[in-house]
């Protein structure tokens, strides 16, 4: 990345720290500081344990049952959600009989719902606990993904609260501050409509960069306008890690070991994030091969190259077979988890994508109910979504063997899935003709060229395409949006046809992108597929990307917090 961008970029964790110790700062004397237990990785991003015990901060907990604080200031930290909050006013109300001359303070990420204060009230509360709110800037990770790493698709898409909209306005607000102004701004969906609204107020009302700091464009995509890229399996390494692996926060959870996911620092994740899966067990073994030629050269130095080894190279080199051992072991979880059946299940996801084979495809879905329910669900999302809906006998008989296999607790979720977008509904056709390619949807793909021409060979270890993601099958929207904006200069027509798409709003500059620079961010949740498809386009026009979102994504993720809303 161009070192000027890298380094605006950075400033990020230093706004975000600066939030934080302002808030500390306010509270007098030695305090308690009482996380959630979510909150401790994405506040490790951007504040130490130094720069706290700096600002008084004495003891960290994490917020548990049993919890037994010592200071007389005492800070809670947790997340918007009315739970976590009724958890800190159970606390302060249990220490209320031994709490003389105590002080508790409330702390939430990133808004303070407007309930709370009923809330607080309800619990005899009322000036005993003060509230502030922390929103803080994009964490970065990976080298331009950027993340508010608070998951929001569940509330926007299913409970159709917009109370996140406000946040995810500001930190675009702050990022174009540190980044500049866009040049030409391009929208898709009703969210990103209110949130470049929104962001256009908070210019007027807050102030905007400097003129001569300027993007190329900004393109703001609601998670909606393109649902298959989430359900459909990815095929590069990180997208596989995302989807087996627990990763949280730029730091890879793999048994009891762990890989912080940054080029930088792990130089072998580097190599292989955005590679093909087959091709990352042949760079394991070469890599391997170098390490073993490494360890054998060692044995034959005399006492003086020794002695420049250990001193040089030695911690070098027991870093990376560190980080070796962990690829390893996370190609094996990978290989594992998706087992022989991977390529049928490549198959199946291409022929939904062409409406055909439409009875194996159903046939396939309910065989996979009992041991892959989420891969099941994914699939007849994408199913739902790509023939522009399923009829009620296809899906009654889904519904029924899901709620058989794994109980009826789960009868509320797939009106869930239909609430958010996930599962739509048509009529029954009574000629029984199979779904064509005619629908809303894929005439949509098409005018996007999302589905591409099979017939054309594609290299997937040297892809210049960015659906090498999906094995050639589908281009995420995003990379492709992308793609486009970048090149409108040579090819006029595909932009204003996209342009045309519903949905769509365009606003700026039109011609070509200067500078090269462009942010993208997707309201509800990005993916590793669409991080790697982006990164092929961004090294193929010569352009610098940041790509941001509220939280990092996969199709199960989706679907566990739509289960557990």
């Amino acid at each position: 990345m161009d070192p000027s961008l890298s380094d605006k970029l950075d400033a990020l964790q230093q706004i975000s720290q600066r939030k934080l110790v302002e808030i500390l700062n306010s509270i007098p004397g030695k305090k308690d500081l009482i996380i959630e237990s979510k909150l401790m990785k994405p506040l490790d991003c951007f504040v130490g344990v130094t720069v706290l015990r700096k600002y008084d901060v004495d003891k960290i907990f994490k917020m548990e049952q049993g919890l037994k604080p010592v200071n007389t200031q005492r800070v809670f930290l947790v997340s918007c959600n009315l739970i976590s909050c009724k958890r800190v006013l159970d606390q302060v109300q249990s220490e209320l009989p031994q709490s003389h001359g105590v002080s508790h303070h409330l702390i939430i990420v990133p808004y303070i719902p407007v309930v709370l204060h009923t809330l607080i009230e309800e619990e005899g509360l009322t000036g005993l606990l003060t509230v502030r709110r922390l929103s803080w800037e994009f964490l970065r990770s990976d080298g331009n993904i950027l993340s508010l790493e608070v998951p929001m698709f569940t509330d926007l898409y299913y409970h159709k609260d917009s109370s996140f909209l406000p946040v995810i306005a500001r930190s675009l607000w702050s990022l174009k501050l540190v980044l500049g102004s866009p040049k030409l701004s391009i929208s898709f969906g009703k969210y990103s409509q209110q949130v470049l609204s929104m962001v256009d107020t908070m210019e007027e009302s807050w102030g905007s960069a400097d003129e001569d700091n300027q993007l190329g464009a900004l393109i703001v995509m609601d998670r909606s306008f393109d649902l298959a890229t989430v359900l459909l399996t990815p095929v590069t390494y990180s997208g596989l890690m995302n989807e087996i692996l627990d990763i949280n926060a730029g730091t890879a959870y793999l048994n009891n070991s762990l890989s912080k996911l940054d080029p930088k620092k792990d130089q072998i994740y580097g190599e292989l994030r955005d590679r093909h899966f087959s091709d990352i067990f042949q760079t394991l073994r070469e890599k391997t091969r170098s390490l073993k030629s490494e360890q054998e050269a060692t044995q034959r130095m005399k006492l003086a190259d020794m002695q420049r080894y250990v001193a040089n190279e030695l911690q070098k080199t027991t870093e990376v077979k560190r980080q070796l051992a962990f690829h390893i072991a996370a190609c094996e979880a990978i290989v594992d988890a998706l087992g022989s059946e991977f390529e049928d299940l490549q198959l199946i996801e291409e022929s939904i994508l062409e409406c055909r084979k439409w009875k194996e495809c159903l046939e396939y879905i309910e065989r996979n109910i009992d041991d892959h329910p989420m891969r099941s669900l994914r699939l007849i999302s994408l199913l739902s979504i790509a023939s522009d809906g399923s009829t009620e006998s296809e899906l009654r008989q889904i519904q029924k063997s899901h709620l058989h296999a794994h109980g009826y607790e789960h009868i509320p979720l797939f009106h869930k899935m239909e609430t958010a977008g996930l599962l739509r509904y048509k009529p029954e056709n009574i000629l029984n003709k199979l779904p064509s390619r005619n629908s809303d949807w894929a005439a949509n793909a098409q005018r996007l060229k999302l589905l591409p021409n099979r017939a054309k060979q594609l290299d997937l270890k040297v892809p210049t395409c960015p659906s090498y993601v999906f094995n050639g099958v589908y281009i995420p929207a995003i990379a492709q949006i992308l793609n486009i904006v970048l090149r409108q200069d040579m090819d006029t027509k595909t932009f204003d046809d996209m342009g045309n798409l519903p949905g769509c709003s365009v606003t700026g500059y039109r011609g070509q992108i200067q500078p090269r620079t462009v942010v993208v961010y997707i309201i509800g949740g990005i993916s590793y597929a669409e991080i790697a498809a982006c990164r092929l386009i961004e090294a193929s026009t010569g352009s610098r990307i940041a790509l941001a979102s509220d939280s990092i994504i996969t199709g199960d993720k989706l679907f566990q917090s739509l289960q557990d809303a």
